[in-house]
């Protein structure tokens, strides 16, 4: 496989796991507008202002009314951080706030990105600071009840699967790229120069219209290699099949196993392909480093930032140390 430009930034270090300082817009005249740039997707960094200007509007309401005109608002509340402001219990009166005045699903989101922020702006959350801001709002939607993520489930679905396609199911809990972006893989976007493949997807393939970086385990590379081998076309693609057919096949041989029922209440099945990726990055979070975890997911919050926080060399690193965890066949 031809090796693909890696998209990682790569920063001199002498520390292999020490993560960059912050990206820090106190001093700027314009912090919110710096901190979007952040983000290429129009449609993400209107949400991020939306979110950002309603938190403020908690602390100075009917002070600006637009979303534009934010920046003179949060120069002064992140002075005000700067000199000692409780931004903890400001986040749980927002919290309240917004859950009285908005959805749930609204409510979770702009409390989200207000701590995305606010922790790009140097003013970080432990996982239990997270947790008791966010305890007092209302679920954002009814969870599906879902089967446990247990690796004996995985391990049953992979050998009855199809071949290609129990490929495919290694690729995904072995990497947290998405279902879609997995079938848009050209075998171009490997690189097995490194200890382990990289796989360099494409901005146009992702979700969130953001290029990035991930790694297989050695399991998933070696199936890759034998489904590559028992090939007999020339197709460019990693795998030649729609993501449709994908979850037909995945959905029958759930069906079979008895993991097919759907919840009673939400009527979404118990055992979908999104389960990959929670298994990638709970597994993972459990050995090596959370951000890092979702970073290589491509969870939004985590891009932009991440990237220049972390060296390609601190990333590898943290995704060995975890690579245990994600495996199925171990």
């Amino acid at each position: 496989m031809t090796p693909a430009t890696n998209n990682f930034r790569e920063f001199e270090t002498g520390n292999e796991f020490e993560p960059k300082v912050p990206i820090r817009f106190i001093g700027s005249a314009t912090p919110v507008s710096d901190f979007l740039q952040l983000y290429d997707n129009r449609k993400t960094r209107e949400n991020y202002r939306l979110a950002i200007s309603a938190y403020l509007r908690c602390f100075n309401p009917g002070t600006f009314k637009q979303p534009h005109e934010i920046d003179p608002h949060a120069v002064i509340y992140l002075r005000e951080l700067m000199g000692g402001r409780n931004y903890h219990h400001d986040l749980r009166m927002a919290g309240n706030i917004f859950s009285r005045s908005y959805a749930p699903m609204t409510a979770n989101l702009y409390l989200k990105a207000t701590c995305v922020w606010l922790e790009d702006s140097g003013f970080p959350l432990s996982r239990r600071e997270r947790s008791r801001i966010f305890v007092s709002l209302p679920p954002a939607r009814a969870a599906t009840q879902e089967i446990e993520l247990k690796r004996r489930v995985f391990q049953e679905m992979y050998f009855e699967l199809p071949e290609h396609i129990g490929v495919l199911l290694l690729t995904l809990t072995g990497s947290g790229m998405r279902l879609g972006e997995a079938t848009k893989l050209l075998k171009t976007d490997l690189d097995e120069t490194q200890s382990r493949t990289a796989v360099n997807i494409r901005a146009e393939t992702t979700k969130t219209k953001t290029a990035r970086t991930t790694y297989l385990t050695q399991e998933a590379s070696e199936a890759l290699d034998d489904y590559f081998a028992s090939r007999k076309d020339d197709d460019p693609r990693v795998f030649p099949f729609s993501p449709l057919t994908a979850q037909y096949h995945f959905r029958k041989t759930a069906d079979l196993l008895g993991y097919g029922n759907p919840d009673p209440a939400t009527k979404c099945r118990q055992l979908h392909w999104h389960m990959t990726r929670k298994w990638f990055i709970s597994r993972f979070s459990l050995a090596a480093s959370k951000d890092i975890a979702e970073l290589l997911a491509g969870h939004e919050g985590y891009l932009a930032a991440s990237y220049q926080r972390y060296t390609r060399k601190q990333i590898l690193k943290q995704f060995k140390k975890a690579e245990r965890e994600i495996s199925i066949l171990r």
